[in-house]
């Protein structure tokens, strides 16, 4: 597989009257095998971990809701408008957005916009085109995987993945993605993905020890 060529992350916390959390950077690189994160104290109970509202999805034929698994589904994808539809592979993901969003599955077939002196991972950029921003359960772009494609702030355990992502690709038409972890009485630590790039979550300095992987709650487009 090609290398990455570097690129600095920004890490930094949100969070009304609460002390800031110290910045961090970091410069993500493809692996294999992601590093182990650090023991640190989740929110669990936070109303931003919890299931919100339901996100209904299209899977063979049928409406399920995310929050309560993908039932066997491999690839979900949000289409224009924000209709969200599951197939079991992204082959058959692809084929099916051809018909469902034409637009959409038109521009995913562009290379990907990516600054000219960047070096992508053909694993990466395989399954998220043009127009998505792309969360994957593994560090090397493979598991489960989300394609988000319309702006906004996605909470993941709405979509069962919560706490589960290790790498991902932005590849919007515009704007970056920003990943948080939703903490208790602790600001949210976030990272801002750049727009054109891929991401090992386990690259990725965590500011309260660690790294990344494992620990997105929500992202916002």
């Amino acid at each position: 597989m090609r290398s990455f060529r570097m690129l600095a992350v920004v890490t930094a916390a949100v969070g009304a009257l609460a002390p800031a959390v110290p910045t961090a950077t970091a410069a993500p690189a493809p692996s294999a095998t992601a590093v182990p994160a650090a023991d640190a104290q989740q929110s669990a109970g936070s109303t931003k971990a919890t299931p919100s509202k339901p996100v209904v999805a299209t899977y063979k034929g049928r409406q399920i809701d995310l929050a309560k698994g993908w039932s066997g589904a491999g690839v979900c994808t949000e289409v224009t408008g924000g209709a969200i539809y599951c197939h079991d592979s992204v082959a058959e993901a692809d084929a099916a957005i051809a018909t469902i969003d034409p637009v959409l599955a038109e521009a995913a077939k562009a290379a990907p916009a990516v600054p000219a002196d960047v070096v992508l991972s053909p694993l990466g950029t395989g399954d998220c085109g043009s127009g998505y921003a792309c969360l994957w359960q593994h560090s090397d772009f493979t598991g489960a995987l989300l394609r988000f494609s319309q702006p906004g702030t996605k909470y993941l355990s709405d979509w069962s993945f919560r706490d589960l992502a290790s790498s991902a690709c932005v590849f919007r038409s515009s704007g970056d993605m920003a990943v948080y972890d939703d903490r208790t009485l602790q600001p949210d630590p976030v990272v801002v993905l750049s727009n054109g790039y891929c991401y090992d979550f386990g690259a990725i300095s965590y500011p309260y020890g660690g790294n990344w992987n494992d620990k997105a709650d929500y992202v916002n487009l």
